[in-house]
């Protein structure tokens, strides 16, 4: 062993678990989790939040469960963690969840020797994380591996910074501040994920709309073609919008499935903070589309909307009542056209909707 591998190996090396260890952020996922699981204490969060940032992730780590079993996990980091432990090296996860997520997720990798954490009282990140590893472990007494920019300042104290997943700005800020001893490149989503998360093959499904234009053989009128592509695109944003608060609150259950754990949130290629953003903003464009659309249009769209969330998160779990569901929603697409062009449907065409 060279006089290099020996000082590395000698020096503590510190794990960061948000978008390190972990290609999510476990204070968004357990938000999420309480928010779906009791709707009531979101009027609660801003007088956590009102006593530090800790305080709240504390809060919100009491009434979260997950399995740390199926989290999107860095493999390439945690292979090359495994190898420097079989080493003699001794891993620190220190990070700035709370520590009772921080327990379970270090008992079930079974890799780290110590776990320093979020406690309550002192939110562990970027000056806090690097003056309480200075203190432990002196100035350039440690390494660290971690991602984000808070991150910049613990890697001043460290005596070596291992990138994961770092943005192009903060690995170059880091390269100009530091020596780095190694980088895990991120992977980028790229505009595919974008199209995943929206799940835009979906949208076909919202031609159901144009059916009233075809069933009244008025195909030549022009107008009519664009206030139904209003519509559909008002449609197509508002069950995006459905899709990606479906996929937020059933992040547990996709991640044990074989093909929805490849899902943009489950599988951690997309931050769930992207999918909290994108629901109100598509709610409003979806909004701002309909009020284009003569007719009654708005309403259909709005009882499209809760029907949707409650088949997502109920529905759908009801034997013959999601079938039904189905139809009816299958059905409303239809109903809707006809009122963006102000076309009475026949009795026959209803009935044929929904049987079909």
């Amino acid at each position: 062993m060279s006089a290099v591998q020996s000082e590395a190996l000698s020096c503590p090396l510190a794990v960061d678990l948000d978008g390190s260890l972990i290609r999510t952020d476990m204070l968004h996922e357990s938000a999420i989790a309480v928010c779906r699981d009791h709707p009531l204490l979101v009027l609660r969060v801003p007088f956590w939040l009102l006593q530090g940032k800790a305080a709240l992730k504390a809060e919100l780590s009491r009434r979260f469960q997950f399995d740390p079993d199926v989290l999107p996990y860095h493999q390439d980091l945690i292979a090359w963690l495994r190898m420097e432990r079989a080493a003699g090296r001794r891993l620190i996860l220190c990070t700035a969840s709370d520590i009772k997520i921080a327990e379970r997720i270090a008992g079930h990798l079974d890799l780290f020797d110590e776990v320093i954490a979020s406690d309550g009282e002192l939110n562990l990140a970027g000056q806090h994380k690097a003056d309480l590893l200075e203190r432990r472990f002196g100035l350039g007494g440690f390494d660290y591996a971690g991602n984000s920019s808070a991150d910049l300042k613990v890697w001043a104290r460290a005596r070596r910074a291992i990138l994961v997943n770092t943005s192009a700005g903060v690995s170059r800020q880091a390269r100009q501040d530091g020596f780095v001893e190694r980088e895990f490149p991120r992977v980028r989503p790229g505009f595919v994920a974008i199209l995943k998360m929206l799940r835009v093959h979906q949208w076909l499904k919202n031609g159901l709309l144009f059916i009233p234009l075809l069933a009244s053989h008025q195909l030549g009128r022009l107008h009519l073609w664009q206030e139904l592509a209003f519509a559909w695109m008002a449609f197509s944003l508002c069950a995006s919008a459905v899709y990606i608060a479906n996929d937020l609150t059933d992040l547990d259950s996709d991640r044990r499935h074989p093909r929805k754990s490849a899902r943009p949130f489950a599988s951690g290629l997309l931050p769930a903070w992207v999918g909290i953003a994108a629901v109100p903003l598509l709610l409003t464009l979806s909004t701002l589309l309909s009020r284009q659309v003569g007719g009654a249009f708005m309403p259909w769209l709005v009882c499209y909307f809760l029907l949707t969330c409650a088949y997502s998160w109920g529905l759908k779990r009801l034997v013959i009542v999601d079938c039904l569901t189905l139809a009816i929603l299958y059905t409303l697409r239809v109903i809707a056209g006809a009122a963006a062009i102000q076309n009475t449907l026949s009795f026959w065409l209803l009935a044929f909707s929904v049987f079909l």
